[in-house]
């Protein structure tokens, strides 16, 4: 048979080359936009794969999970020291190297939250105008002090010793809160967490609505994805990001029509498999032998930490 492939696919060409002379293309907001969306979508995906890993930390009951969740979470809530707050800490990052997780990439995620809410949020919590105590570093020096209705502002303001320990306070339980939440989300996956709620008595009803939410969630992501991309692969040239936009808002309907027809086809589908609008526990399996004495442990480590 003759071989009818062109000849330059044959030929081998200067890719790298010809990359590395290229200009940049600058992507419209639009672009980034959906790319910046396609990759949360894939990280949601990324996360139910690694949900699936056999090792130990995936092999608990969600169930437990749960209850060792919401147990940690208050015992960092009522903990007031930072030697229980660091040992905390060192016991959550255990649980991450024993969960074989991408630590750099899952905590790069944690310290930024924390950073945020933890730090850039409380910081102004550490001025000797809200928190009263010895000034470790003066920030502005006024001609004197000022006194508005009950309030009084300080001839000195600065940053004083017990504010910053308030601060650093907040910073680690808003660190392990985060860490922890990011431990079960990354070892559980989405649809078996969402179903162990069900030892909390949440309605069905309600469990049901997340659980098809977080469905059509993904469903839309992706329709609107492959039309936009297919509506710019007709496309040549370089486009105004003005004229993209005109394009797409008279889409918008068509794209949730579209979404909303395989959306329904879901859920016909699961109607056909024998669904009635009740939520099944993820697994009708007794819990074993290592989800109990996985949460002894965790109990016998909340009241050494409380007793610490």
């Amino acid at each position: 048979m003759e071989n009818k492939i062109p000849s330059y696919l044959l030929q081998p060409g200067n890719d790298q080359h010809e990359l590395a002379n290229a200009k940049v293309i600058r992507l419209s907001f639009l672009d980034k936009t959906l790319m910046n969306s396609a990759t949360a979508v894939k990280s949601i995906y990324v996360q139910a794969e690694n949900a699936s890993k056999e090792n130990f930390i995936q092999k608990i009951s969600p169930h437990i999970k749960l209850i060792s969740l919401i147990y940690l979470v208050l015992i960092i809530s009522f903990v007031s020291h930072h030697k229980a707050q660091i040992i905390i800490t060192i016991f959550i990052f255990a649980l991450f190297i024993m969960a074989r997780l991408n630590i750099f990439k899952v905590y790069k995620k944690i310290f930024f939250l924390a950073f945020i809410f933890g730090f850039i949020v409380v910081l102004p919590a550490s001025l000797n105008i809200i928190t009263p105590g010895k000034i470790i570093f003066n920030i502005i020096t006024i001609n004197k002090p000022l006194h508005f209705w009950i309030y009084t502002i300080p001839q000195n303001i600065g940053f004083t010793e017990n504010g910053l320990k308030v601060v650093s306070l907040i910073f680690l339980r808003i660190l392990n809160s985060v860490s922890l939440a990011m431990l079960i989300i990354f070892t559980t996956s989405f649809p078996s967490f969402i179903k162990s709620f069900k030892i909390l008595g949440v309605p069905d009803t309600f469990l049901m609505i997340i659980s098809l939410a977080y469905k059509y969630i993904f469903i839309l992501s992706r329709t609107i994805e492959e039309t936009y991309f297919a509506l710019r692969s007709r496309l040549s040239g370089n486009i105004k990001n003005s004229k993209i936009r005109e394009l797409i808002s008279g889409r918008i309907f068509f794209i949730f029509k579209k979404s909303m027809i395989i959306y329904e086809s879901t859920y016909y589908a699961m109607v056909s498999r024998g669904y009635q609008g009740k939520v099944l526990l993820h697994s009708q399996k007794k819990l074993t032998a290592m989800d109990f004495v996985t949460l002894i442990i965790i109990v016998a480590f909340g009241v050494w930490i409380i007793y610490l």
